[in-house]
This record gives C-alpha cells, sequence and structure tokens, in this order.
C-alpha cells in the first residue's frame, strides 16, 4: 500500500455545495436567493418524516439518561441561568435545549475538505480523489429511489448547486444580512462538529461545554456525512427574524456557481490535481 502523507491544514476545504430542489436552485442562481431555515423546523421534520433533512437533537448543550438523577441535578443547575432551557425527553434520554436558539435563522452547505483527500507522500504534481457518501444525497431526498424522483414534479427533482467563490460568496452574504441592520459580530459563519451521542453506551451523559448559540455546531455523527458548514444569525431582533422567514436575495450568481440538476444517489467523486510541497 502507498504510504499516505499528512495534510498541514486537513480543515482546509477545497469546495463548497449545496443539495437542494431544482426550483430553488434555480433562483439561487439567478437571483441569489437565500433560504434561512431554523432549527425547530429541522427538529419538527425529523418527527414528521424522520431524520436526514431533519434532525431531532439539533441545539442540543447537554443530554442525560432519564433515570440518571445526578446528571439531572448538576446540568440543570448549571444551565439555569438561561430562562428560556427546555428538557426535551426523546426515548430514555433527555437533552438541554434553549428554545431561543432553535429559533434563530441558519443557513447550511456541504464543505469537501482536504482530509478527505489522501495526501500523497512524495512532493509534485498528483491527481487526487475524494467520495462525497450517496446517503449525502438521499438523506436530503428523504431516501427516495431514483425511480420515485423521476415521477416527482421538476421543479420538485434534485439539484446540486456548486460554489465555486466561497469567499466571494461568503462576502456577498455579510454585506446583504449587514444591510439589513445586523452587526458583524451576530453573523457567525462556522464549520459543525460531530460527536457520537452514543459514545459511552446507553447511561452515559455529555456536556458540550458550547457558550450558545455555539451548541449549534454540534451534530450526531450520525450526520457526520453532511460534512456541513453554517451560518447562524446570533439576533434577538424580531423585525429581521421576521425578514428571514422568506428567502432574500443577493444578486445573481452565475458568475460564481453552477448548478447541476442531477440526483446523485449513488454518490460522487470529486477529482482535483494538486502541486504538493513538503513542509520541514
Amino acid at each position: 500500500m502507498e504510504e499516505k502523507g499528512v495534510w498541514a491544514e486537513p480543515e482546509n476545504f477545497v469546495s463548497v455545495f449545496r443539495c437542494t430542489t431544482q426550483k430553488y436552485a434555480e433562483t439561487f442562481l439567478k437571483k441569489g436567493e437565500i433560504k434561512f431555515s431554523t432549527p425547530s423546523s429541522w427538529v419538527k421534520y425529523a418527527f414528521e418524516k424522520g431524520e436526514g433533512l431533519g434532525d431531532k437533537l439539533e441545539v442540543t448543550m447537554a443530554t442525560f439518561h432519564v433515570f440518571d438523577i445526578e446528571h439531572a441535578i448538576e446540568l440543570n443547575q448549571k444551565y439555569k441561568k438561561y430562562s428560556d432551557l427546555v428538557l426535551i425527553p426523546i426515548g430514555q434520554r433527555v437533552y438541554l435545549k434553549r428554545s431561543r436558539d432553535m429559533e434563530l435563522p441558519c443557513f447550511c452547505f456541504y464543505i469537501l475538505k482536504q482530509s478527505m483527500f489522501d495526501c500523497p507522500k512524495e512532493e509534485g504534481k498528483h491527481s487526487l480523489t475524494a467520495t462525497v457518501p450517496a446517503s449525502y444525497f438521499r438523506d436530503f431526498m428523504d431516501n427516495l429511489d431514483p425511480q420515485e424522483v423521476e415521477k416527482l414534479n421538476r421543479k420538485e427533482k434534485s439539484a446540486v448547486i456548486f460554489i465555486h467563490d466561497y469567499k466571494e460568496f461568503e462576502q456577498r452574504i455579510i454585506n446583504a444580512l449587514m444591510a439589513l441592520g445586523l452587526n458583524r459580530e451576530e453573523i457567525i459563519i462556522t464549520r459543525v462538529s460531530y460527536i457520537d451521542f452514543d459514545k459511552y453506551g446507553e447511561y452515559s451523559w455529555w456536556d458540550f461545554g458550547q457558550r450558545p448559540p455555539k451548541e449549534l455546531t454540534i451534530k450526531h455523527n450520525r450526520f457526520e456525512n453532511q460534512s456541513e458548514a453554517r451560518i447562524i444569525i446570533n439576533t434577538d431582533d424580531e423585525k429581521i427574524k421576521q425578514i428571514l422567514v422568506k428567502p432574500i436575495e443577493i444578486g445573481s450568481l452565475e458568475d460564481i456557481a453552477t448548478v447541476s440538476n442531477i440526483y446523485l444517489h449513488g454518490g460522487m467523486s470529486v477529482e482535483i490535481t494538486v502541486n504538493l510541497e513538503l513542509l520541514d
């Protein structure tokens, strides 16, 4: 087996894309239509239609087994300063969440990290390949078979938006959001970390220790295939949140993005060419 090297910056990403419907992809490209959602809507979707696009455990600050009285008291004591703290029982576990953060507008996208490619040991030019798993694309179509997707209205069929200049894309979103009245520090752009909530067994407990609303950056590793980054709008301005209930337009993105109207039911292979230099 070929010996592998180690990336200097494994978390750097080389590509950004978003799985969506053909209807939304078209308006995204032509008008720069950005549609924010809320964690509460993802939780609702998970309970109604199953997990994948939805996630019952969004915004979890801490969790413990329903019969773990010791940690129930300890965690409730720690987080009691949040007047909107809610305890959500799901199965045999209880999840601590903030109702405020459940309603924060968020925009999510997939980042293809350097770490997803094997790093060659030798310097020079290399062609590298990584695979985006089929489960990512299937999650966003509720695991429909290709034959079922073909029966859908064209606008509801699957599409993938590819962002070719992420920095420019990010800046255009920031400019549009600040024009609404947001301060820059209210616009949080961050990556999601994936943790195995069940790592220590059925009766284990977790305190993720994130300062709100950064608990929005923690997800169960069941969703690791989504390799997600998020734009979180951390505001209490109800006027702005009401504006973001509907999509905002940041102008045509045809100069920095493309759309593929395809359902990648079998996953996607990505090939890049790199010119490597060894670091001392």
